[in-house]
């Protein structure tokens, strides 16, 4: 289980987000969760659980909360006990993203005393992308106000050791909108002014940091009665001397491609954090692989990942489409993608080899040492890639496929699945309008089910909605009932969830197609290696192959080992792949067909 305490309190099991119950067991919780396998003593659990007095009947109710609250941990209930005068829950500090970010913190302090900036950098950011808001949002207690104001003094100091920590390795100009923002939240916190000061006057903007000096200062006398502190004093006396240490000019930026960075974004926090903070050490290469079946947001995923880690990386942005899985496009040669890499890169034409081993070599030398971040979209599969990979690990890789790329070494992956049903309200609200949606949250709820929970369809279903103003919800959910015609609803001009499915099932192997098109066929809702047998009238070892490779390319999925089921968009794909096979049965005949099969089968 995951508790997440900076931001809105939630809890995930197994990736489901858990349903705590009332106000009342939240409190309970976090207050445990404080205090992490620690006895909590009753009494302290009933001043946090009520806000004045407690009524008589307070000690049952406590007891009842923490029934219920192991009601809700499920195969996890164990964790809260009774101990004693009080409670206690045991966890793993790194499952608390409030413990999490303390450790973070402390192992950059011990980075950063050791010399090792870039380290103490990485262990900062990944600390900072923990928030999702206002620590403890909404528990409304005095007792939990003093230990969010606790968490959001601990949050500043760490973003001011951050942004100092960038000032200190040549980065200015990118830091000052940052720092405005964070003078203008908190104008009298003279630690983040006097690095605003810093970074105006290395960019050259000497006026402009000596006048946010003279705006701090009349700010304190006008409020407190008082005078800016010495430390900023002195930064201030030596600013107009122009004494300040020379520090190396900031690196030259290098180009980059990224596309834009969607604002209807949502959810893919706990992945967003996952994969920010996972950089092997030493000189390894950090390779990021996102997979999962199609129009479940990997590209949206990817590139919001890019854009968040895009400052680590001055010397390059790169991005290249591999076009893996897209329709009416053959994957990517990886020579063709190198050629557009090294261009992108401002290689000139004439200097990129033409014979594939020099060409691939040639991309390691010109990115070899350098702090680049490429973006490998949309890959067929390990084979694609692999030429494609720098060979330091200054770089970082992020690559997306519907496949997982279990050829590679050294890779961390993260497997997306469908939204869980609160972001999938969340993504099409936020595109739908909520003027249109706020009053009827439980036709969103079928809305979004039967789009079947996947970020693109229910992108689609919102765009559409929101481009019709004389449909109300009610009229795009009795559309989309309608199982025979889902598919077709679901498209909006280049954009279409058949089309992604249809390109999935085309880059299949024979033999898995014939497959995919039994299963569409097959009425159960879940089957196993010895029911595609049946279907196939092939040995089960060879079924149970066939089902693997389909569930590795997220066509298929599964709940319990060994048993293999559709996403119900898919499956609705695949009825219609085998009633489109039956038809062409009956027209030509099932001889010719299954010589057809057999031809593919024993090529493909």
């Amino acid at each position: 289980m995951y508790f997440e305490l900076l931001g809105t309190l939630r809890v995930q099991r197994d990736g489901e987000r858990v349903d705590l119950g009332g106000l009342r067991q939240q409190r309970l919780l976090v207050m445990l969760l404080l205090s992490a396998n620690r006895v909590v003593g009753a009494d302290r659990l009933l001043e946090a659980m009520w806000d004045g007095e407690p009524p008589v009947t307070a000690r049952r109710q406590l007891h009842n909360a923490v029934a219920a609250l192991r009601r809700s941990f499920g195969t996890a209930k164990h964790i809260l006990v009774k101990d004693g005068p009080g409670y206690r829950i045991t966890v793993d500090p790194q499952d608390v993203d409030a413990h999490r970010f303390t450790r973070m913190v402390a192992a950059a302090s011990a980075a950063a005393s050791a010399g090792r900036a870039t380290a103490a950098v990485e262990h900062l950011e990944a600390a900072l992308a923990l928030w999702t808001g206002p620590a403890l949002s909404g528990l409304n207690n005095p007792v939990f106000e003093i230990v969010a104001a606790r968490f959001e003094e601990n949050r500043l100091t760490a973003t001011e050791r951050l942004i100092g920590l960038r000032l200190d390795g040549g980065e200015a100009s990118a830091l000052v909108p940052q720092l405005g923002e964070l003078v203008s939240r908190h104008p009298l916190r003279e630690g983040t002014r006097k690095l605003l000061m810093l970074a105006l006057h290395r960019c050259g903007r000497t006026a402009d940091a000596l006048n946010a000096y003279e705006q701090g200062r009349r700010m304190l006398r006008d409020e407190l009665g008082v005078d800016p502190g010495a430390s900023i004093r002195e930064l201030y006396e030596r600013i107009l001397r122009d004494d300040l240490p020379k520090r190396r000019p900031e690196p030259a930026p290098g180009r980059s491609f990224l596309p834009y960075d969607t604002a209807h974004f949502t959810g893919r926090a706990e992945e967003l954090r996952f994969l920010s903070a996972s950089r092997p050490a030493g000189t390894a290469l950090s390779i990021l692989a996102i997979d999962g079946m199609g129009g479940v947001g990997k590209t949206t995923l990817a590139v919001r990942l890019a854009h968040q880690l895009a400052h680590r990386f001055p010397e390059g942005h790169l991005y290249i489409d591999l076009h893996g899985h897209t329709a009416g496009q053959e994957p990517l040669d990886p020579d063709a993608a190198l050629e557009r890499l090294l261009l992108d890169f401002g290689l000139a034409p004439d200097r990129i080899p033409r014979d594939s081993r020099q060409r691939a070599a040639r991309w390691r030398a010109e990115v070899a040492e350098r702090r680049v971040l490429v973006v490998l979209d949309n890959a067929l599969d390990a084979r694609q890639v692999r030429p494609l990979l720098p060979g330091t690990g200054k770089a970082q890789v992020i690559i997306t496929s519907r496949r997982r790329l279990a050829g590679l070494d050294g890779v961390t992956s993260r497997s997306l699945d469908v939204f869980p049903p609160p972001d999938a309200a969340a993504l099409f609200t936020r595109i739908a309008g909520p003027e249109r949606t706020a009053a009827w949250p439980d036709v969103v709820a079928e809305v979004v089910a039967l789009c079947g929970h996947l970020p693109l369809a229910i992108a689609i279903a919102a765009c559409r909605f929101h481009n019709r103003p004389a449909w109300s919800l009610d009229d795009l959910a009795f559309r989309l009932r309608d199982r025979g015609t889902r598919l077709a609803e679901l498209s909006l001009e280049d954009r279409s969830v058949e089309a992604r499915l249809e390109v999935s099932y085309e880059r299949l192997p024979a033999g898995q197609r014939r497959l995919f098109r039994a299963l569409g066929a097959f009425d159960g809702e879940e089957l196993d290696a010895a029911d595609a047998a049946l279907l196939l009238g092939q040995p089960v070892p060879e079924a149970e192959r066939l089902l693997e490779e389909l569930f590795d390319a997220h066509v298929l999925r599964q709940r319990a080992a060994g048993r293999y089921h559709f996403h119900d968009l898919v499956r609705e794909h695949a009825r219609a792949k085998a009633e489109e096979h039956a038809t062409l049965l009956t027209t030509f005949g099932r001889t010719t067909l299954h010589a057809v099969d057999e031809l593919e089968c024993s090529v493909g």
